[in-house]
């Protein structure tokens, strides 16, 4: 397998632009778990521009700072991916590469997990308005999960 250089690709395709300010995260804060896993209520969050195919669609250009919330309850059927930054043609056939939604539940049948929260949240990733996200879209998930007494979030990459 050949693995991509992201930071020498980007700068490669933006010649022209001053090199990427990339986050360095090395202070982040620690937070252990406080109860366990079989008490936890779990919330999905997929930065793979999932959505219900009754919610608009993510924006197609990078920096769209809005999230979706699908309802625990969503058949998979019912979920489209709007992303055009990376390549989705596995998660279209199996959304649970993006958005593992039908692995937690068999986890929350299980009673691996205590269970899952009402909703889970999903959003485009390649955001490079790193102000916007730390002080509009992240405070707003945060309130959300806290609404909705989430224990724990399983973080999602796409």
């Amino acid at each position: 397998m050949k693995y991509v250089k992201y930071v020498d690709v980007t700068r490669a395709m933006f010649p022209d632009q001053p090199p990427y300010q990339w986050t360095e995260n090395v202070s982040a804060p620690w937070t252990p778990i406080v109860k366990p896993l079989t008490e936890s209520r779990v919330a999905l969050i997929s930065s793979g521009g999932v959505y219900r195919r009754d919610q608009p669609p993510f924006k197609p250009d990078k920096n769209d700072l809005t999230f979706r919330e699908i309802p625990a309850d969503t058949d998979v059927r019912e979920l489209r991916i709007s992303h055009d930054y990376y390549d989705h043609s596995d998660a279209e056939r199996d959304v649970n590469c993006v958005f593992p939604i039908e692995r937690m539940r068999e986890l929350a049948a299980e009673g691996f997990i205590g269970g899952l929260s009402e909703a889970h949240f999903t959003f485009m990733g390649r955001i490079f308005r790193k102000t916007g996200l730390l002080n509009e879209m992240i405070p707003g998930l945060i309130a959300r999960l806290k609404a909705l007494g989430v224990d724990l979030a399983f973080l999602v990459p796409a």
